[in-house]
């Protein structure tokens, strides 16, 4: 059978089994069916089992990388800008690469290298922020917009949810922020007007976009019921006086939203498995 064909059947049963079309034992079946010659080709040959009886380029290609990390971690700090920036851009280009490849064959191993990815990124600013001495108050705000912003597009494309939502959750962090540069005394319900339009709009888009792209509107749900609770959230990290009352409003809305989760059960669950 053509490659790719046989790709795209497997895509559709673990679809199948992801959204209980079909029940497991069949999925398996269909999986060992179609898969009989790539399983051995897409097995993911980092395990105990294949370490302990794998060849000596196993070995020999961790401690390159490995050396390569320490090494890197060393100097970074004498490489002159350019190089610095060049290097952290080769890392992260390897890493978010590899996400992307192994997103079909090793899901697993790919989320982790996503998640390095997203560490690396944060880090790596930091650090040049901090080796160069530059104004944090400027360039720690375009860095957390960068890192969201690169984090919802990889996301979106590399099909992976938990860093598309963490683009969307480092950019409620920029604007919690600068809301509270232009309104350091804003109150309880002025913070519900500053979030919870945008609450509204993650759940519109969640529903509008469910029978037109796959595997987004499930972060756009999930985003949209987290900014359900952030104004309580905003006035707790960012230190602001806050009324005694405001964890009664807190339990009242979580009730709120398991309500509704409740009752509307059967709507928002067929968008996130969409």
């Amino acid at each position: 059978m053509n490659m790719e064909k046989r790709d795209i059947i497997l895509r559709e049963i673990q679809y199948w089994r992801r959204t209980k079309l079909l029940s497991e034992q069949y999925c398996d079946f269909l999986t060992n069916l179609y898969d009989d010659e790539g399983m051995a080709k897409n097995q993911n040959p980092i395990t105990l089992k294949n370490l302990q009886q794998g060849s000596i380029r196993i070995w020999l290609f961790a401690f390159g990388i490995i050396s390569l990390i320490l090494l890197i971690g060393f100097y970074f700090s004498v490489f002159p800008l350019g190089l610095q920036l060049a290097t952290a851009l080769s890392m992260l280009v390897v890493a978010y690469g590899y996400a992307g490849l192994l997103r079909d064959r090793m899901p697993a191993f790919s989320f982790s290298l996503a998640g390095i990815g997203g560490f690396l990124t944060l880090g790596f600013g930091l650090w040049i922020i901090s080796l160069h001495e530059l104004n944090e108050g400027i360039w720690i705000p375009v860095l957390v917009a960068l890192c969201g912003l690169l984090w919802i597009a990889l996301g979106f494309f590399l099909r992976i949810g938990l860093l598309h939502f963490s683009g969307f959750g480092a950019l409620c962090l920029l604007y919690a922020g600068f809301a509270d540069r232009l309104r350091p005394d804003a109150g309880v319900w002025e913070l519900q007007l500053l979030w919870l339009p945008l609450c509204v709009l993650m759940i519109w888009l969640s529903w509008l976009l469910h029978h037109r792209l796959k595997g987004v509107s499930g972060v756009y749900f999930g985003v949209g019921a987290l900014l359900w609770l952030m104004p309580e959230i905003d006035m707790v990290l960012l230190g602001k006086d806050y009324p005694g009352w405001m964890s009664l409003l807190l339990i009242g809305k979580i009730a709120v939203e398991l309500a509704g989760l409740f009752l509307f059960r059967k709507k928002w669950i067929e968008w996130v498995t969409a």
